[in-house]
């Protein structure tokens, strides 16, 4: 346990199931774990999912935020309730907090807690879960370029190479950048019947990829197999219409969300992930904990940081279907394959265990050596 005890405030969307959340709050508990007192702000007021030690202090925005069927005068006047800059609620917080150092994962969001605590003086670190090239609208642009000139963060953490070098490219040498990948939780191996399944997890979004990934399996002459889909979303019914085109409904399995993840990475024999852009891809990571041998295309960030192709995975050139499907064919042909390269994957929960990275996210953020 460390004897230098901090005050660290951690700030995230929400607890609910996300990658941030999951990454956030296993921190959370590793860091209240090594004797630092957690205070955990949410942007939503949503249901937690994900449980924190009852050590850290918890704070759900007390404001009403619909998920579904606000309109635009509702979310305007939440965030300014939210993130006005001086006056809003994390503002608020913060100050009754008096935090030694503050860390937040987000996409947009952080860039307005920047300009909120700009005089406070309070070390804060910023970490983007997004892809590395993403796109912002105008207002959000305009606000991001305010915080990095007026009050800009101490230091960055970067998941991937890629991410490190986009911010770089934008802020130049002066703040600290550090790539820390997310911490990797074991799965414990049980007694369960292997099932010829191929499984993909992630939210049925267009940009997960998954009607290509039909496709891919449209190809595979093992008609015995099953493509897995675990995952809901806004595209749901486009892509279940996509799993007829291509004439194989009888063979594609629509989970919904599943709450046992495990259980479904056990049973299964391949994990696949064939999304067009991720940040750093936690079901990619918890597939490999499962001993799952898995197979991503080379997108332009996130697998290529896990994956070393061909020895404990696979990387596809990035929309090569045919390339993609003569892989997945052969770990089904090849079952010792199979093992041999999910045996290799498991080592990531070495590499990427709470402990590693947690302690270098401590000696980052508050110089900590423990």
């Amino acid at each position: 346990m460390s004897v230098n005890k901090k005050k660290i405030c951690l700030i995230a969307p929400s607890l609910q199931m996300g990658g941030i959340e999951r990454a956030m709050s296993t921190l959370g508990n590793y860091f209240v774990s090594q004797g630092h007192e957690i205070h955990y702000l949410t942007l939503f007021p949503f249901e937690p999912f994900f449980e924190l030690d009852n050590r850290i202090m918890f704070y759900n925005p007390p404001f009403a935020f619909p998920r579904y069927g606000r309109n635009m005068v509702q979310t305007l006047s939440y965030y300014l309730k939210m993130l006005t800059p001086y006056v809003g609620y994390f503002r608020k917080q913060i100050e009754k907090i008096s935090p030694d150092v503050i860390m937040c994962f987000g996409d947009w969001y952080p860039h307005a807690i920047m300009l909120q605590i700009a005089d406070l003086k309070i070390p804060f670190y910023y970490c983007n879960r997004s892809n590395p090239k993403i796109k912002y609208k105008p207002f959000p642009t305009l606000i991001r370029f305010l915080a990095y000139k007026l009050s800009p963060p101490t230091g960055i953490i970067a998941q991937t190479h890629e991410a490190m070098l986009r911010k770089r490219k934008l802020l130049g040498d002066e703040i600290p950048i550090k790539i820390i990948p997310n911490p990797v939780r074991i799965i414990e191996p049980k007694n369960l019947q292997k099932e010829n399944w191929i499984v993909s997890v992630g939210r049925l979004h267009l940009e997960k990829g998954f009607v290509r990934l039909m496709e891919v399996f449209s190809l595979l002459k093992a008609k015995d197999w099953k493509l897995i889909l675990a995952g809901g979303g806004v595209h749901e019914k486009e892509i279940k219409q996509k799993a007829i085109d291509f004439g194989i409904a009888d063979r594609v399995v629509f989970l919904g969300k599943v709450t046992d993840i495990d259980t479904l990475l056990l049973k299964s024999k391949i994990f696949v992930l064939s999304s067009h852009k991720e940040g750093y891809p936690n079901a990619l990571c918890e597939a490999m904990s499962a001993a799952l041998p898995c197979v991503s295309f080379d997108i332009i960030a996130g697998p290529k940081d896990i994956i070393i192709n061909n020895e404990n995975g696979f990387l596809v050139p990035d929309n090569d279907i045919i390339r993609m499907a003569q892989i997945l064919q052969s770990l089904i042909d090849k079952s010792e394959l199979r093992v041999m390269i999910g045996e290799r994957a498991k080592d990531i929960t070495v590499t990427n265990s709470i402990e590693r990275i947690g302690n270098q996210y401590l000696n980052f953020i508050l110089n900590y050596n423990g």
